[in-house]
Protein backbone atom coordinates (compact mmCIF):
# COMPACT_ATOMS: atom_id res chain seq x y z
CA UNK A 1 0.00 0.00 0.00
CA UNK A 2 1.30 3.41 -0.88
CA UNK A 3 -0.05 6.71 0.39
CA UNK A 4 -0.79 8.88 -2.62
CA UNK A 5 -2.62 11.86 -1.18
CA UNK A 6 -1.22 15.39 -0.96
CA UNK A 7 2.50 15.67 -0.33
CA UNK A 8 3.69 18.06 2.38
CA UNK A 9 6.53 20.43 1.61
CA UNK A 10 9.13 21.55 4.15
CA UNK A 11 7.42 24.92 4.48
CA UNK A 12 3.91 23.49 4.94
CA UNK A 13 1.85 24.22 8.01
CA UNK A 14 0.16 21.27 9.66
CA UNK A 15 -3.44 21.16 8.46
CA UNK A 16 -6.13 18.56 9.01
CA UNK A 17 -5.53 17.21 5.48
CA UNK A 18 -1.76 17.10 6.05
CA UNK A 19 -2.33 15.30 9.37
CA UNK A 20 -4.57 12.73 7.67
CA UNK A 21 -1.93 12.21 4.98
CA UNK A 22 0.85 11.76 7.56
CA UNK A 23 -1.14 9.15 9.50
CA UNK A 24 -2.10 7.34 6.27
CA UNK A 25 1.55 7.38 5.23
CA UNK A 26 2.69 6.24 8.70
CA UNK A 27 0.42 3.18 8.40
CA UNK A 28 1.72 2.53 4.86
CA UNK A 29 5.29 2.73 6.19
CA UNK A 30 4.49 0.13 8.86
CA UNK A 31 2.91 -2.01 6.13
CA UNK A 32 6.24 -2.12 4.32
CA UNK A 33 6.37 0.98 2.11
CA UNK A 34 9.86 1.81 3.40
CA UNK A 35 10.46 4.47 0.73
CA UNK A 36 8.01 6.73 2.60
CA UNK A 37 10.43 7.06 5.54
CA UNK A 38 12.57 9.62 3.75
CA UNK A 39 9.51 11.65 2.80
CA UNK A 40 7.54 11.63 6.07
CA UNK A 41 10.18 11.36 8.81
CA UNK A 42 12.14 14.48 9.77
CA UNK A 43 15.91 14.43 10.28
CA UNK A 44 16.53 13.46 13.89
CA UNK A 45 13.24 11.51 14.04
CA UNK A 46 12.71 9.44 17.22
CA UNK A 47 10.11 6.79 18.07
CA UNK A 48 9.56 6.22 21.80
CA UNK A 49 7.79 3.09 23.04
CA UNK A 50 5.62 3.38 26.16
CA UNK A 51 5.71 -0.38 26.67
CA UNK A 52 7.42 -3.47 25.31
CA UNK A 53 6.88 -3.81 21.58
CA UNK A 54 8.05 -7.18 20.33
CA UNK A 55 10.75 -7.29 22.99
CA UNK A 56 12.14 -3.80 22.45
CA UNK A 57 11.52 -2.62 26.01
CA UNK A 58 9.98 0.66 27.07
CA UNK A 59 13.32 2.46 27.35
CA UNK A 60 14.15 1.73 23.71
CA UNK A 61 13.84 4.36 20.99
CA UNK A 62 14.28 4.15 17.23
CA UNK A 63 15.66 6.66 14.78
CA UNK A 64 14.69 6.52 11.10
CA UNK A 65 17.27 3.87 10.16
CA UNK A 66 16.47 1.61 13.13
CA UNK A 67 12.74 1.93 12.44
CA UNK A 68 12.98 1.01 8.77
CA UNK A 69 15.23 -1.97 9.59
CA UNK A 70 12.76 -3.10 12.28
CA UNK A 71 9.77 -2.77 9.92
CA UNK A 72 11.59 -4.61 7.13
CA UNK A 73 12.57 -7.47 9.44
CA UNK A 74 9.03 -7.81 10.81
CA UNK A 75 7.41 -7.68 7.36
CA UNK A 76 9.70 -10.46 6.14
CA UNK A 77 9.31 -12.58 9.28
CA UNK A 78 5.59 -12.06 9.92
CA UNK A 79 3.39 -12.61 6.90
CA UNK A 80 -0.19 -11.49 7.33
CA UNK A 81 0.73 -8.51 9.54
CA UNK A 82 -1.10 -5.27 8.70
CA UNK A 83 -1.52 -1.87 10.34
CA UNK A 84 -4.33 0.66 9.88
CA UNK A 85 -5.56 3.83 11.50
CA UNK A 86 -8.85 3.20 13.31
CA UNK A 87 -10.27 6.65 12.57
CA UNK A 88 -9.22 10.09 11.41
CA UNK A 89 -6.46 11.50 13.62
CA UNK A 90 -6.89 14.33 16.05
CA UNK A 91 -4.91 17.23 14.61
CA UNK A 92 -3.72 20.20 16.66
CA UNK A 93 -2.77 22.67 13.93
CA UNK A 94 -1.48 25.28 16.38
CA UNK A 95 0.90 22.97 18.22
CA UNK A 96 1.86 20.81 15.23
CA UNK A 97 0.75 17.60 16.92
CA UNK A 98 -1.36 14.59 15.98
CA UNK A 99 -2.89 11.68 17.83
CA UNK A 100 -4.30 8.53 16.27
CA UNK A 101 -5.69 5.21 17.34
CA UNK A 102 -4.49 2.30 15.25
CA UNK A 103 -5.02 -1.43 14.77
CA UNK A 104 -2.51 -4.23 14.13
CA UNK A 105 -3.89 -7.43 12.63
CA UNK A 106 -1.84 -10.63 12.47
CA UNK A 107 -3.41 -13.37 10.36
CA UNK A 108 -1.95 -16.86 10.36
CA UNK A 109 -4.15 -19.47 8.72
CA UNK A 110 -7.50 -19.22 10.49
CA UNK A 111 -6.00 -17.48 13.53
CA UNK A 112 -6.43 -13.72 13.71
CA UNK A 113 -4.91 -11.63 16.50
CA UNK A 114 -5.87 -7.96 16.70
CA UNK A 115 -4.15 -5.40 18.89
CA UNK A 116 -4.70 -1.67 19.21
CA UNK A 117 -2.55 1.25 20.12
CA UNK A 118 -2.30 5.00 20.31
CA UNK A 119 0.39 7.09 18.67
CA UNK A 120 1.12 10.72 19.53
CA UNK A 121 3.06 12.64 16.85
CA UNK A 122 5.11 15.82 16.84
CA UNK A 123 5.34 17.37 13.38
CA UNK A 124 8.14 19.72 12.35
CA UNK A 125 8.32 21.38 8.94
CA UNK A 126 5.62 19.05 7.60
CA UNK A 127 7.31 15.80 8.67
CA UNK A 128 7.01 13.56 11.70
CA UNK A 129 9.78 14.46 14.15
CA UNK A 130 8.77 12.25 17.09
CA UNK A 131 6.23 9.55 17.94
CA UNK A 132 5.24 8.25 21.36
CA UNK A 133 3.60 4.86 20.89
CA UNK A 134 1.53 2.71 23.23
CA UNK A 135 0.56 -0.80 22.15
CA UNK A 136 -2.18 -2.79 23.86
CA UNK A 137 -2.62 -6.54 23.90
CA UNK A 138 -6.26 -6.33 22.81
CA UNK A 139 -8.32 -4.33 20.35
CA UNK A 140 -10.07 -1.20 21.60
CA UNK A 141 -13.81 -1.68 21.95
CA UNK A 142 -15.87 -0.02 19.23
Amino acid sequence: MSATTTTITDSATLTRDAGNWLVESWAALWNGDIALAEQILAPGFRLYFADDFDGTGSAHTFGRDELTAFISANNHALTGLTFAAEAAPLVDTERGELACRWRETQTSGEDVVVKSGIDMFAVTDGRISAVWSLTGNHRFAS
